[in-house]
């Protein structure tokens, strides 16, 4: 039985089964895409209400619109970001989060352990920080461009994947 027939018999299949399911998550998944860690949304949530700011990261042109398309926040807004991904083909072991922002001699880094994930079709969503909201800085000194980047890295230290972003605060 050819991969394409197993294929086919997995999608016209309903099961309870955890095997059958587990085998039928990895064989639907697009086999040419080789990433572990496929980030598809970044997004900036704002407590107020205001609207989010999207970027869709499941493309070349998505990633590269993030790298040149800055986001504006104002003085003192509160926000977080929330990061939707998935896993292909192989458990990713200890996945760590590592966020660097700088402005001129300004810099911050964070990094956080997320922890282990199974390959699956839905998404894993993670929250930064989890529990509460950032502030944005407020003042002159603080006003302007920032440059950030964001890392996805395992316990193996592979790197799977390098995003940088920029964004700018304004007066509120």
């Amino acid at each position: 039985m050819e991969i394409e027939e197993v294929r086919s018999i997995l999608v016209n299949t309903l099961t309870s089964d955890i095997a059958t399911s587990h085998l039928r998550v990895l064989l639907l998944q697009d086999a040419n895409d080789t990433r572990r860690v496929v980030v598809e949304e970044f997004k900036v949530e704002f407590e107020d209400g205001r609207e989010n700011i999207v970027y869709n990261l499941d493309t070349l042109e998505g990633v590269e619109h993030m790298r040149t398309t800055p986001f504006v926040m104002a003085e003192g807004s509160r926000y977080r970001f929330v990061i939707s991904f998935r896993i292909n083909q192989a458990i990713v072991s200890g996945l760590r989060f590592r966020n660097k922002v700088k402005k001129t001699v300004l810099s911050t880094n964070d990094e956080i352990v997320l922890g282990s994930y199974a390959p699956r079709s839905e998404n894993y969503v993670f929250v930064f920080p989890r529990h509460e909201w950032m502030e944005a800085p407020s003042g002159l000194f603080y006003r302007g461009k920032f440059m950030g980047r964001f890392i996805f890295v395992d316990d193996d230290h592979v790197e799977h994947l390098k995003l940088f972003y920029t964004f700018e605060i304004k007066r509120g």
